[in-house]
This record gives C-alpha cells, sequence and structure tokens, in this order.
C-alpha cells in the first residue's frame, strides 16, 4: 500500500491508526492474490469493465484504448501521478485536461472552479486514482482536500480508475483504516473533507421504475488494476 503515515510525534491516536495500517498491509500483502480474484469479481459483478496491467506502461495502453478520441479530465491526484499516466497519455496525442487551480488568487478560485466543473462535465470520460478497492463489495474508495476527485470520478459520461493491486483490501472498515492513516499526511483533521465510495456505474429506478444507468454519475467505469 506503500501509505503515508504520520510525522515523528506519535500521540496516542496516531499511534493506533499507525498500528491498524501496518496490520492491514501486512493481511493484505498476505492474501494478495485470494483478494485481487474477490475483488475483479465483485467489480465486476457491480458493472465495472475491470483490466489487470502489468505496468504503468501497459495501464497507459489500456486508457489510451478505452479513450481512443474522446476527451480526458483528470486532477490533482497523487495515484496519478506516481504513474506517470498524465504524461504518458500526452505523449501518445491522447488529449488530456487537468483541474488544478494551484496558482490562482484566492478571489479567482471559485470562478475558475466553476468553469472547469463545466468542462468536466463535457468531457468524455474522468481519470483518477484511488485511495483503496473494497474486494468484498466491489466498490473504490476516492479522497481529497478539494472534492475534485469526486467531480471528475461523477460528471463526466465515463469514469477510469486506477488502482495498484496493492491497494485492494477486504472490506469498508479497512478502507475507512487507510482512509485515516492517509489524511495524517495530508491535513490536521482525523479525516480528509471529502470521501466518496463508488460501486459501479451510477443507476436509479426513479424513472417508471426501470433501472436506468448514468443518471447521477457516470454510465459508465473502468477500472485498471496495476501490478506493478
Amino acid at each position: 500500500m506503500n501509505q503515508a503515515m504520520g510525522g515523528p510525534k506519535c500521540d496516542e491516536y496516531h499511534c493506533n491508526v499507525n498500528k491498524s495500517f501496518a496490520k492491514l498491509e501486512g493481511f493484505c500483502l498476505k492474501n494478495q492474490e485470494s483478494l485481487k480474484k474477490k475483488a475483479i469479481q465483485t467489480l465486476e459483478s457491480r458493472g465495472c469493465h475491470v483490466f489487470l496491467v502489468s505496468n504503468a506502461e501497459k495501464a497507459v495502453d489500456k486508457i489510451a484504448e478505452i479513450a481512443q478520441s474522446g476527451r480526458i479530465v483528470t486532477c490533482h491526484d497523487p495515484q496519478i501521478e506516481a504513474l506517470g499516466i498524465h504524461e504518458k497519455l500526452q505523449k501518445r496525442g491522447v488529449r488530456v485536461q487537468g483541474t488544478n487551480v494551484e496558482g490562482f488568487e484566492r478571489g479567482e478560485i471559485n470562478h475558475v472552479w466553476l468553469k472547469m466543473r463545466q468542462e468536466i462535465a463535457e468531457s468524455a470520460f474522468g481519470l483518477t486514482g484511488v485511495q483503496a478497492v473494497v474486494a468484498n463489495h466491489g466498490s473504490l474508495m476516492l479522497m481529497d482536500e478539494r472534492g475534485s476527485v469526486h467531480t471528475v470520478s461523477a460528471l463526466p459520461y465515463k469514469h477510469i480508475a486506477v488502482a495498484k493491486v496493492q491497494q485492494i483490501v477486504p472490506d469498508l472498515a479497512d478502507a475507512m483504516i487507510v482512509a485515516r492513516s492517509a489524511s495524517l499526511g495530508k491535513t490536521d483533521r482525523k479525516l480528509v473533507r471529502y470521501i466518496s465510495i463508488v460501486t459501479g456505474p451510477s443507476s436509479t429506478s426513479d424513472i417508471e421504475g426501470k433501472n436506468v444507468r448514468g443518471m447521477h454519475g457516470p454510465k459508465e467505469v473502468y477500472v485498471i488494476l496495476v501490478e506493478e
């Protein structure tokens, strides 16, 4: 999982979080193959398209294949940046638009973000990393401080999520251990502001009692699991 831990100061809460995470990490590493198989099974049962690839280059190949000529929007996402996916896609001529608002004055950010939000909604694909994949539920946990990851995952027509196999955990309680551990290095609060649980494509049965996909979120979800 390679999760960021807290700093040198370790109060009771921080120590408990770190111990819980270390225990979970050991369990997941020991049971990685079974967790991977379970995650693929449950994600597919939730309507996701799942692809297992060996490394970041293969992930880029798959993203380019999925997106073809469609525009991809992404955000300031450590997972995507760590794998170098944004730059690799651009080198292949794939249209990728970022949503970073850093560098703008405080008074400008709301206006800039509203404009970006509209552009996100008009994009064919939203590309994000994930914080955890929940094997038993077929869910993805997304988290960040600004809500941009949730927006990029929910507004475009299709969502492409990239995760490492090491990020697969058994259940939602374990995902929250990951969330608390990740929050230690990102904020002075116990949890970041925005945590989303994505379980397959959006669907509703509000319209004439028929199940319709894509009414309140993406119509299709692609999950790329990277083994490196």
